[in-house]
């Protein structure tokens, strides 16, 4: 009985990322939800949704007036094996409805092309694949790559995993990360990631506000299969609606030789140990692998 249990609040996936466009003439500015993709095999894609396509309601509550967190509380998020309606506008068609189940989902994986591996669960967002120098923080003077993933509850304030994300470094080369270099670094990320918010979203951010401080811990020994340096510490940042919170951030680095690259790991949240969703974050950090497996 207890495995049934858990099975049934499986979290599951339509298979659409979406992004919410400006409504202009609502208080909050929420508009209507755009596909900005579909994955292939899932409810979404059998059902002929495609990127571009409109959702104007979920199960009745409108689009336009909600933001995301709250769409996903109205059925946009949820279980396995639920059922969801959405009303949607596909070009050159009327409206219409479809009703689509939600199937278990699948984990993300790094490309098959990359020296390492790694395996988040599927109900985080990935977010786009970004080389250095990175587009809102040039003058961190690393070479490599940047993955981020965000939390089921990244979006919603009212949530423990609010504003909850992992990011992933490959940089080329043997690096040396320190507690000095990783809040110079921080700095620039999140200074640089607060003047965009503020475009975006229409406020201005003091860039004082933003701070970072970090120290070496003991952690874990190993990462990726080589030997480890560990560091802890706060990040104080502006979120998306021009607040300024911090997060907790735990950060494991390790240089790779059989590649030649350091691999960089970090761990955000504001909410503190020993919430829920470390596990899920210590998960992929240990899953991780410097030359992958095949």
């Amino acid at each position: 009985m207890t495995s049934i249990a858990v099975l049934a609040q499986e979290p599951g996936t339509l298979g659409i990322s979406v992004l919410q466009l400006y409504g202009e003439g609502q208080q909050n500015k929420r508009g209507v939800l755009i596909l900005r993709a579909v994955e292939p095999g899932t409810a979404a894609a059998d059902a002929g949704l495609t990127a571009g396509d409109i959702i104007v309601s979920v199960n009745g509550t409108s689009a336009e007036g909600h933001d995301a967190g709250e769409l996903g509380r109205a059925g946009l998020s949820g279980v396995a094996g639920d059922t969801v309606r959405l009303t949607v506008a596909k070009v050159g068609h009327p409206l219409g409805e479809v009703t689509l189940k939600r199937r278990p989902y699948a984990p993300h994986l790094n490309p098959a092309t990359d020296a390492f591996h790694y395996s988040i669960p599927g109900n985080w967002q990935m977010d786009l694949r970004y080389p250095f120098p990175l587009p809102w923080a040039p003058s961190i003077e690393h070479k490599g790559l940047e993955d981020l993933a965000f939390a089921p509850g990244f979006d919603n304030t009212n949530s423990p995993e609010y504003h909850s994300y992992l990011i992933v470094w490959w940089l080329e080369g043997s690096q040396k990360i320190t507690s000095e270099g990783l809040e110079k670094d921080m700095l620039a990320y999140f200074r640089g990631l607060a003047e965009q918010r503020g475009r975006n979203n229409k406020f201005t951010p003091d860039p004082t506000k933003v701070a970072a401080k970090y120290q070496a811990s003991e952690g874990q020994p190993n990462f990726g299969g080589e030997p480890a340096a560990n560091f802890a510490g706060t990040v104080t940042l502006y979120d998306r609606h021009g607040e300024v919170i911090t997060l907790q951030s735990e950060v494991i680095t390790a240089f790779c030789p059989k590649t030649g690259n350091t691999a960089v790991f970090f761990s955000m949240s504001k909410a503190p140990r020993p919430a829920a969703l470390w596990k899920q974050m210590d998960a992929v950090r240990d899953g991780f692998q410097c030359v992958r497996k095949h």
